[in-house]
């Protein structure tokens, strides 16, 4: 039996060989049982957003129930996060340093100095600085510099930066912090109209049943409700076929029986990869012991399974996301 295996944009017919990335998928699902324990990608515990401002301050609820207050306009900013430095900067403001790492940099930012990586920043460095912000993402590697940051009265915030609804709130709060809000409210208005554009154009009945799944060489999990391109699918009146009651707080992934996925049965499988397609295929000749049930799923029997594109799914789109919206929708639902 043939299939037609999609990546990003063109359309490549492929043998078996070539499909060991599903064989990949399903060796994992299937391997770590029904409903097992979610992964340790974290998602939104509560809402993060503005409590209160004032003409110099505002009073920010990080995403976990904590609130700091924020001054406006500073001029030392710290980020710890591409993504965020990329908000930071669409928001009309500057940093003085940021993370390290050349993919997806503010051209503006490119010589700025780095202060470690996102995962373990060099607090001695920052401190060295004299910011008077610092932002960053909620990992336990930052939140254990924070009582070093306070000692020095250094004001900072931490963001779960996941799905689109992120972007909106996070992006308003910097436009705030740097007195552009008007300025970014048209940004995000325009953006709401090319969002209406598409799916005025795409939305159509019957509205696809999608699994989404996250691989990286090392492992499989299935995306929940609240995940970056679970959102764009209710977006678009899609449905994850991963049920709500197993969207638990805090996580955006799970691992999820071959035997419960089959029942689910999905129209649409789209692959979301972090590292080479190619490491996943080595890893199916290492790991991977025949197991034939996932030819019986009907997305695999209609060739409905597709690779996404890193730039707009794995990656933040930020303010391409309506063209983000529009590929997916492409793929759900044909050319319009």
């Amino acid at each position: 039996m043939d299939f037609v295996f999609r990546f990003d944009r063109h359309r490549k017919k492929t043998t078996w060989r070539r499909l060991g990335i599903i064989g990949v998928i399903i060796f994992f699902i299937y391997g770590n049982g029904a409903y097992c324990g979610s992964t340790d990608n974290t998602g939104p515990g509560f809402e993060d957003r503005v409590i209160r401002e004032t003409g110099d301050q505002i009073q920010w609820q990080l995403p976990g129930g904590e609130t700091t207050w924020l001054s406006k306009r500073p001029k030392r900013v710290v980020i710890l996060l591409t993504s965020l430095l990329n908000l930071w900067y669409e928001s009309g403001g500057k940093a003085i340093a940021r993370c390290s790492g050349e993919l997806h940099v503010p051209q503006e930012a490119k010589d700025l100095p780095t202060v470690g990586t996102f995962a373990a920043p060099n607090i001695e460095t920052i401190i060295a600085l004299e910011p008077d912000l610092v932002l960053a993402s909620n990992l336990p590697s930052f939140k254990v510099l924070m009582p070093i940051l306070d000692e020095n009265h250094i004001e900072y915030a931490y963001f779960d930066y996941i799905n689109f609804h992120d972007y909106q709130r996070i992006l308003s709060l910097f436009a705030a912090l740097n007195d552009n809000s008007a300025k970014v409210s048209q940004i995000l208005s325009g953006i709401a109209d090319e969002i209406n554009v598409v799916r005025a154009r795409y939305v159509r009945e019957p509205a696809p049943k999608v699994l989404l799944v996250f691989t990286t060489p090392n492992s499989v999990s299935c995306e929940l409700n609240g995940s970056q391109t679970s959102v764009m699918l209710s977006m678009l009146s899609a449905q994850n076929v991963i049920p709500d009651r197993f969207s638990t707080m805090g996580k955006t992934r799970i691992s999820f029986s071959l035997e419960r996925i089959v029942v689910l049965d999905p129209d649409i499988i789209l692959l979301n990869t972090m590292g080479d397609v190619e490491d996943c295929e080595k890893r199916l000749k290492k790991e991977f012991s025949s197991n034939q049930a996932w030819a019986g799923l009907r997305a695999i029997q209609e060739n409905r399974f597709y690779v996404l594109p890193k730039e707009y799914f794995l990656y933040k789109p930020n303010k391409a996301f309506p063209k983000a919206l529009e590929y997916l929708a492409r793929v759900l639902y044909g050319a319009s």
